[in-house]
């Protein structure tokens, strides 16, 4: 039976999804004003994780994605490169989209993007403006049309959902900016009205553009409807932003709740310190990726559960590299090998033990850790035993089990059909240029080379000798 960590309410729940066999899942996705960072990889591998776990489950998921493609940093850095915010929301939404494919996150059913839905944001505002549950409010200095906020304290039950926090014990000025505008200081803008020079939207108090949380809200009523399943995201999204969504949504459609699991992941760290744009102390992911394989910063990632944080380094990294590549060459070896007849029956129980704990891992708030934990009592018993002796019925069996749960399951592993060349294959081309090399032929020898490089297979020259590894 599977089990999620809801952060509504702060405990494992069993998983039972609103319609039986199905899964509607909303993750808040980037604003696309630079490039991914490795904070966001973490929260977007986590959910490709849980997503494959699900449909391995048997149930059918419904994984929307959105872009924020407007907003007051998007349209900043529009301005300082010279380009429009639309381009400059193109660019960066081809750029990441490309950075996750590389990490091997399946491309969500549906990648929304804000700027599609202001129609239908448009119309929610004017419902809570009808309801009692927002207010126009005089124009920001410098704006040319009027703001619109949501009234906090006319949703107060709702408020705290997620983080336990009541209004009356929020501090004004903590977490939120004070301005006199506002008739409570926890009071959040559902719509910006226009400043000169910036993209906007009619709307019937005026030319402007949406405010952030009123996007999520907008996009997951259009596509999911006014209750779903899962909505998933960072940490650092619970409050103000999926606070926000809740009162929104909720006040609209009058139906509560909105989401039956929230879920969220924990922070990627550098030095204890959450990994953040804003503070100026991130790693890229096409810029970690220029040293290390995606399959290992994906393995990386997955190497710990998905709300605990990560705290990265580039030992730490290194580290998921040996661990990741012990773990690839059992696999690797047994895909290669050919012919025997022994079945020990320590390796038939060694897989079946293997598949129980990757289930009872998963089932338990998908813990990839101990999930991998159990690949890895598969592999201890695997490595006992040389492949070439074992009849190829359990051989097959045990290639089977690290693809499927390895590899379908947690993204890890290349299928066998794009697995590339044997060891043996690999030996014998070191071997045609370490020839080249001592006939000082070195355009042949780096011809080999980049050939191996080709089948993502890594060559490095050592003074101890040629060493290789599959990246």
């Amino acid at each position: 039976m599977l089990k999620v960590y809801n952060s509504a309410s702060r405990t494992l729940e069993e998983f039972a999804p609103r319609e039986p066999g199905k899964v509607r899942m909303y993750v808040c996705g980037l604003t696309v004003y630079n490039d991914m960072h490795l904070g966001h990889a973490r929260s977007y591998v986590a959910f490709d994780a849980i997503r494959r776990w699900l449909e391995h489950s048997g149930y059918a998921v419904e994984h929307v994605q959105n872009h924020t493609d407007i907003d007051d940093k998007i349209i900043a850095r529009a301005a300082e490169e010279g380009v429009t915010p639309a381009e400059l929301a193109d660019s960066y939404i081809a750029r990441t989209t490309a950075d996750l494919a590389a990490l091997g996150v399946r491309p969500p059913h549906q990648m929304p993007r804000a700027t599609g839905y202001v129609e239908q944001m448009v119309a929610l505002v004017a419902d809570l403006l009808a309801k009692g549950h927002a207010y126009v409010a005089e124009p920001a200095e410098g704006a040319l049309a009027p703001d619109v906020y949501f009234d906090v304290p006319s949703a107060s039950e709702q408020f705290g959902t997620l983080t336990g926090q009541s209004l009356d014990e929020l501090e004004a000025g903590a977490r939120v900016a004070v301005d006199p505008r506002k008739r409570n200081p926890a009071d959040f803008a559902l719509w910006k009205g226009v400043r000169e020079g910036e993209p906007s939207w009619e709307s019937p108090w005026g030319a402007g553009r949406p405010g952030w949380h009123i996007e999520c809200s907008a996009m997951s009523l259009a596509l999911l409807g006014p209750q779903f399943d899962i909505h998933g995201g960072g940490s650092d999204l619970k409050f103000p932003h999926h606070e926000s969504e809740i009162l929104q949504t909720e006040c609209h459609t009058g139906k509560h709740p909105m989401v039956r699991y929230w879920l969220h992941t924990g922070f990627l760290t550098i030095d204890k310190e959450k990994m953040s744009k804003s503070l100026d102390n991130f790693f890229l992911v096409r810029d970690v990726l220029q040293h290390s394989s995606a399959e290992v910063v994906r393995f990386y990632l997955l190497n710990a559960h998905y709300r605990s944080p990560i705290d990265f380094s580039d030992a730490a990294l290194d580290e998921a590299a040996s661990a990741h590549d012990r773990l690839a060459a059992t696999l690797h070896r047994y895909r290669a090998a050919s012919g025997g007849d022994r079945q020990p029956e320590a390796l038939h129980d060694a897989v079946t033990t293997a598949r129980a704990d990757f289930t009872t891992a998963m089932d338990d708030d998908f813990n990839t850790r101990e999930a991998l934990a159990a690949l890895y009592g598969l592999a201890r018993e695997a490595n006992r035993h040389e492949p070439g002796t074992l009849k190829s019925k359990l051989r097959d069996v045990v290639i089977t089990t690290f693809e499927e749960l390895g590899g379908e399951v947690l993204g890890l592993f290349a299928s066998r059909e794009a697995a590339g060349p044997s060891d043996a294959e690999i030996e014998a081309l070191l071997a045609q240029r370490e020839a080249a090399r001592a006939a000082k032929e070195w355009a042949e020898a780096d011809r080999i080379r980049d050939e191996l490089a080709e089948q993502a297979v890594e060559v490095q020259d050592t003074p101890d000798g040629v060493r290789w590894r599959r990246v």
